[in-house]
């Protein structure tokens, strides 16, 4: 689980250093900005993906953001603590599969759809 979310340091202090907060909650640092206005606000929201985790550390481009997936990120963090460094290996191998079998890489990553079944989303993402 360490070196995964040593993983998530260097984006979070980056983007700390351009106007974004990290705050604790229940032992996951969340890092994201206060508003949309923001300029790094406004080029998170260019990436296909409103958050993302990286061990106990979650990048999201708002801290409402946080709050609309929290429960999701929240599976990630302990799919992290399952599997350690060896769940970059298997996200980007189920992306890999899926792709290869002619599927949406990110919806139809079997990671992303166990956490969507745990964290009780409704549907899985448009794309």
């Amino acid at each position: 689980m360490a070196p995964c979310t040593a993983v998530g340091v260097l984006p979070a202090l980056l983007l700390c250093a351009v106007g974004a907060s990290a705050r604790r909650v229940t032992g996951v640092l969340e890092v994201a900005f206060d508003s949309d206005r923001l300029a790094g606000a406004r080029l998170l929201a260019r990436l296909p993906f409103s958050a993302i985790t990286l061990g106990h550390i979650v990048l999201a481009r708002t801290h409402a953001c946080h709050r609309a997936v929290r429960s999701h990120e929240r599976v990630h963090v302990a799919q992290y603590e399952r599997w350690g460094l060896l769940f970059f290996v298997l996200y980007l191998g189920s992306s890999a599969w899926q792709l290869l079998r002619g599927r949406r890489p990110y919806v139809d990553n079997h990671l992303e759809r166990q956490a969507r079944r745990l964290a009780g989303d409704d549907d899985p993402p448009v794309g």
